[in-house]
């Protein structure tokens, strides 16, 4: 139930508005705006109905008290003065609306659900934008690798410091750049994406600090910048790691002081930008070949957000696949409404080197070449993939799961995706779910609810060990 705080000297009037609203609201009411002041350091108002002449503290200068406090609570005035100057000022001081007494009670009534009604379609739209940006909604998947890089990057909405996004090509680097962009401040100004590998070399400075008119052959007018488009927003250096190191010395300075010149130009910038970077190389490594700046690379790695490859993360494969086909039908007037088990086996078997990318292309052509079909079977699906990368095993290991329920289908491929991952990992428990993409704690409670028996292979030969090994490091995480 919402409170509305009725402020008036006289006790009539406050009686008439715990009759008129007590039915729908909570109503406290004060005598005047020092007595209000106090109410509201103990108890919270969802709007305020405030008369401006009233003793020790009066209506104006309660609204003046009420935005020094910092307190964003919607005010109808309720006044017998009809003074347009202060109806005016009240409006000035924060007042959403202004009523003559004597006021009719149903216009004043509608007046209060009109304004609620607003207020509380304002909270729904940013709480709907929060969560879709701070739970990044537009990236799919539950498994506990990309939780772990969601989390990372929760933290980077909250601050303007820079962030490095490190991941194979085609795990959604881009993706989740907008997606820190939109939940943070600067989401109402520019996200401004540059990919560094697409830009000739000799180009870089010109398209990051833009150029005044005859600074080199070819430019014959004067042009802004990617910096200083983004002033205010973000600016997303894609693939970063292919940036010219000349260009490099001068984003470093960018970075560190906000200042930078236009090629050709010997008056200073300043700009206010936050840059989210992202890169598919090791860092590391270009820092000992020469190719990146050692300097750069701590400045831009303050949050290292690393995204793990589509195969670290086999599990989330059925809800990007899920996705994708809603995506995509539309589009290709696809008749396709399932996909068999055993088709899904094969997907999360494959390996998938241009992760969710390829994935995503890879649904949408078996869509288009296979519209007509109700239900893509294994053998459709396997045309679609490379010949050298289609998992061979999974057509002579699955026949079994013809015919069997999903949830036993599901079962049948997590016990050998699990058994599989033992024996590779010389049944070493942490070694097999890091393969797996998941801990150690949930690969047990999964071979024990899968029924994994593990007592055939010897503990002391063949290594077998409850114990997590130290974390591999990684060029984001060093």
């Amino acid at each position: 139930m919402k409170t509305i705080l009725a402020i008036d000297d006289e006790s009539s009037v406050r009686q008439s508005y715990r009759i008129m609203l007590d039915d729908k609201y909570r109503v406290m009411v004060a005598e005047n705006g020092r007595a209000a002041l106090k109410l509201l350091s103990d108890h919270h108002a969802d709007l305020i109905l405030l008369d401006l002449t009233m003793p020790e503290m009066d209506g104006l200068q309660f609204l003046a008290a009420l935005a020094q406090r910092g307190e964003d609570i919607p005010v109808i005035v309720v006044t017998a003065s009809n003074c347009v100057s202060t109806a005016v000022e009240a409006m000035k001081r924060g007042a959403r609306e202004y009523v003559i007494k004597p006021f009719d009670v149903d216009e004043v009534t509608l007046l209060i659900e009109r304004i609620l009604s607003e207020r509380r379609e304002k909270f729904e739209l940013t709480a709907l934008r929060e969560a879709g940006t701070a739970g990044f909604e537009a990236i799919i998947g539950e498994s506990l690798p990309l939780m772990r890089a969601l989390e990372m990057a929760r933290h980077a909405i909250e601050v303007h410091s820079t962030v490095l996004i490190t991941g194979e090509s085609g795990t959604g680097k881009d993706l989740l750049a907008r997606a820190i962009h939109s939940g943070g401040k600067r989401a109402e100004n520019a996200f401004v994406p540059i990919s560094c590998c697409a830009i000739p070399p000799h180009l870089v400075e010109s398209e990051l600090f833009g150029h005044e008119r005859g600074a080199f052959t070819g430019a014959t007018q004067k042009r802004m910048g990617k910096i200083q488009a983004a002033d205010r927003g973000t600016l997303f250096l894609d693939e970063i790691g292919e940036m010219p190191l000349e260009a490099q010395a001068k984003l470093l300075r960018v970075l560190q002081d906000g200042r930078f010149y236009p090629v050709g130009s010997i008056k200073v910038i300043e700009v206010d930008v936050r840059f989210v970077c992202a890169t598919n190389r090791d860092l590391y490594k270009g820092i000992e070949d020469g190719s990146f700046r050692e300097d750069l690379f701590y400045r831009i790695n303050v949050l290292p957000v690393e995204l793990p490859p589509l195969r670290k993360r086999r599990d989330d494969i059925p809800r990007l696949v899920a996705h994708f086909v809603a995506k995509y039908v539309p589009a290709t007037n696809a008749k396709v409404v399932e996909i068999s088990p055993k088709a899904m086996a094969t997907l999360q078997a494959y390996d998938w080197p241009g992760n969710v990318r390829e994935l995503e292309n890879t649904v949408q052509r078996t869509l288009i070449c296979c519209r007509n079909e109700k239900v893509i079977t294994q053998e459709s699906l396997a045309m679609m993939l490379p010949t050298t990368q289609r998992p061979q095993e999974a057509t002579s290991e699955l026949d079994e799961l013809e015919g069997l329920p999903l949830d036993e289908a599901v079962r049948a491929v997590e016990r050998r995706l699990i058994t599989s991952a033992l024996e590779r990992a010389a049944y070493v428990q942490s070694r097999a779910a890091e393969m797996l993409g998941t801990t150690r704690r949930i690969l047990k409670y999964k071979m024990d609810q899968l029924e994994i028996d593990t007592k055939g292979a010897s503990e002391g030969q063949n290594g077998w060990t409850d114990s997590e090994p130290p974390l591999r490091e990684s060029a984001s995480g060093r």
